[in-house]
């Protein structure tokens, strides 16, 4: 699938999630940001780290990137996008809010982990994730099974 743009990435990849899961809103409008990875990694960090996608904690429409990926080429860099959005639909829907903060952000992140693994599956990729986090593997091909 070619995209030309980020919108048309975003409004596809809202039509993936409003079709496989519950988040039903079409409604929702998120502003998507590339940074350089040092603004990036002060902004979610406060120090450096390798983060490439931060969804601040109760956004309801704004997402950063980093420059390094591109979405709009890279299914695995579109699934850390979707990753996101659905951050942004959690949010939007006050999900989990009856658990303890800890709780709550754990649940939000195993569920968007979840979700890019199924989105990743239809085209023959997935990620591993471990403590609640996506990992990676260093020097690996394009053509590899994980992203």
């Amino acid at each position: 699938m070619k995209f030309e743009n980020i919108n048309e990435i975003i409004l596809s990849l809202l039509l993936w999630i409003t079709s496989n899961t519950d988040y039903g809103d079409i409604t929702v409008n998120p502003k998507v940001q590339f940074l350089v990875q040092s603004e990036l990694a002060e902004l979610a960090c406060k120090r450096p780290c390798e983060i490439i996608a931060y969804t601040p904690k109760d956004s309801k429409e704004k997402i950063y990137l980093s420059k390094n990926i591109n979405p709009t080429e890279n299914v695995c860099d579109r699934g850390v996008l979707l990753h996101e959005l659905i951050h942004i639909y959690q949010n939007n829907e006050n999900a989990y809010a009856d658990y303890e903060e800890k709780t709550r952000k754990h649940m939000m992140e195993m569920e968007a982990l979840v979700l890019q693994n199924r989105y990743l599956s239809t085209f023959g990729k997935k990620i591993l994730y471990s403590r609640g986090f996506a990992g990676k593997f260093k020097n690996r091909g394009k053509d590899d099974l994980y992203c």
